[in-house]
C-alpha cells in the first residue's frame, strides 16, 4: 500500500508539470497572433516599412546608399552649424547606466557648457536618451522623469513560463509603455523642425535575419509623422533597447518589389555599442570630408573595467554579467576605433564613462535606490566640469584601480587628471 502511495504521489506530480507545460504552451501560442512572414531574401534589400522613402534607413555596410545619402544630408548639418564647428554627440547603451548619461546632459545644462548638437546618435539606452538632448535643455524635465529611476521601476517583468517558447525573459510591455509616454506628437513636430533645419538623429538597431547594424533616421520618421510615424519612431526605439534574451525582439514590417516581409530587430549594441558615424564611413572617408574639425563627444554609459566579484549561479545573474561583459569589450574596441577615425579627420575628442571605482549596480537593475544616484553622480560631474576624459587617461586610472583592492568613491571620470 505505501509503494502504491508513493508512485500515485509521484505520478500526481508528473501530472502537475506536465499540465503546467501545456497551459504555459496554450496561453503563448494562443495569445502570440500569427507567424511573422519571412525576411527579405537579400542582404541588400530595397526594402522599407509601408509609406517611408528607402532613405529612413540603410545597413551599416550598404556602401551605396550611404554615400547616396550622405553627401545631402552632411549639407544640411553645415547649414544647420551656421559656418561653425559641426557638434557631434555619440551615445552608447547600457541599460540602467542610461541613468548616467541623463544626469551628466541635464548637469552640462546646468553648468551652462553644453552645446547644440547638430549630429546626435543613439544606440540602446542611449538611443531612448538621444530624442531629448536633440531637442536641447528644455526637455530635461522629461529626460530627468524617464532616466531617474522612477518610470524604470517596475521595467523588468517576467513572462513566466512563456519565455520557454518565445524569445525574451521579460515582458516587452513595460518598455513600450515607457517609450510610449514620451514619444508624443509634440516631440516628433519637433524632431521634424530640427531636422528641416538640417540636424540629424540616428539611432541604430541589429537586424537579426541579417545579423546587421541599421541606421534609422528618426527625423525622417518624425516628419511622416500621425500614427505611423509615432509608431515606426516608438518601434525603433524599444527594438534598438531590447537587449537579446531579456526582452523580446520587435518585429518590423517591410514591403519592396510587390512583397511583405518581416524583420526581427533587436538591441543595436548587439553588433556596435555606440557609432560616430556609418562603419562603412572607414572605406569612403572622403564623403565626410564636411565633418572635418569637428568636435565629437562620446557618451558611454557603462564601465570599461571592473573589478571582481563572485557571480551567483542564477541564469539572470549569469546574464546581467555576460552582457556587461560583452559591452564592456565592445566599448573599449570601439572608443579604440572612434579615436583613430577623429584623428584622421582632424575632429576633436573628448568621452566620459563610468569609471570602476564608482559602484554600478550593473546594467539591468532599474530600480530608482540604484537609478537615481547614478542619475545624480552623472549631474555632479558635469557640474565640477570632470566629465570629459580622453582614453589614455581612463586607461591609465584602469590600470592603477586593477592592481589594488577594490575601492569605491563618487570620484568622476577625470577627478585627480593633470
Amino acid at each position: 500500500m505505501i509503494d502504491l502511495a508513493v508512485a500515485w504521489g509521484e505520478r500526481r506530480q508528473r501530472l502537475r508539470l506536465l499540465c503546467t507545460v501545456l497551459l504555459g504552451v496554450s496561453l503563448t501560442t494562443g495569445c502570440s497572433g500569427p507567424p511573422r512572414r519571412p525576411a527579405p531574401p537579400a542582404l541588400i534589400a530595397r526594402v522599407v516599412p509601408p509609406g517611408f522613402a528607402p532613405s529612413v534607413r540603410f545597413l551599416a555596410n550598404d556602401r551605396d546608399a550611404f554615400v547616396a545619402n550622405a553627401e545631402r544630408a552632411l549639407r544640411g548639418v553645415r547649414a544647420a552649424a551656421g559656418g561653425g564647428a559641426i557638434n557631434i554627440l555619440a551615445l552608447s547603451g547600457g541599460g540602467a547606466g542610461g541613468a548616467f548619461g541623463a544626469g551628466a546632459l541635464v548637469g552640462m545644462t546646468r553648468r551652462g557648457d553644453r552645446p547644440q548638437f547638430h549630429i546626435v546618435t543613439g544606440v540602446s539606452a542611449g538611443a531612448l536618451i538621444s530624442p531629448f538632448v536633440f531637442l536641447g535643455s528644455e526637455w530635461d524635465p522629461q529626460l530627468q522623469e524617464a532616466f531617474s529611476g522612477r518610470r524604470t521601476e517596475h521595467l523588468l517583468r517576467k513572462r513566466g513560463l512563456a519565455f520557454l517558447f518565445r524569445p525574451g525573459f521579460y515582458k516587452r510591455q513595460p518598455l513600450v509603455d515607457l517609450v510610449n509616454e514620451f514619444v508624443t506628437d509634440r516631440m516628433l513636430r519637433e524632431i521634424a523642425a530640427e531636422r528641416a533645419k538640417g540636424r540629424l538623429l540616428l539611432v541604430a538597431t541589429t537586424d537579426v535575419d541579417k545579423e546587421e547594424t541599421v541606421i534609422w533616421d528618426m527625423g525622417a520618421i518624425a516628419a511622416r509623422g500621425g500614427q505611423t510615424g509615432r509608431a515606426l519612431f516608438r518601434d525603433v526605439l524599444v527594438a534598438s533597447a531590447s537587449i537579446p534574451g531579456v526582452f523580446p525582439p520587435v518585429i518590423i514590417h517591410v514591403q519592396g518589389d510587390g512583397r511583405s516581409y518581416d524583420e526581427m530587430h533587436v538591441d543595436g549594441g548587439t553588433t556596435v555599442p555606440f557609432f560616430i558615424a556609418s562603419e562603412i564611413a572607414q572605406l569612403a572617408p572622403q564623403t565626410l570630408e564636411p565633418l572635418r574639425g569637428a568636435h565629437v563627444f562620446v557618451l558611454v554609459n557603462g564601465q570599461l573595467s571592473t573589478f571582481p566579484q563572485t557571480t551567483r549561479e542564477r541564469p539572470i545573474a549569469v546574464l546581467t554579467r555576460s552582457f556587461s561583459a560583452a559591452l564592456m569589450h565592445s566599448s573599449r574596441r570601439a572608443l579604440d576605433l572612434a579615436v583613430e577615425f577623429a584623428h584622421r579627420q582632424s575632429m576633436s575628442f573628448r568621452f566620459t564613462f563610468i569609471p570602476m571605482n564608482h559602484q554600478f549596480a550593473g546594467a539591468l537593475r532599474f530600480k530608482a535606490s540604484e537609478m537615481s544616484p547614478l542619475f545624480d553622480y552623472g549631474v555632479r560631474c558635469a557640474a565640477r566640469n570632470e566629465l570629459w576624459t580622453t582614453l589614455d587617461h581612463a586607461l591609465e586610472e584602469a590600470q592603477r584601480a586593477a592592481t589594488a583592492l577594490p575601492r569605491f568613491d563618487d570620484a568622476c571620470p577625470v577627478a585627480g587628471m593633470d
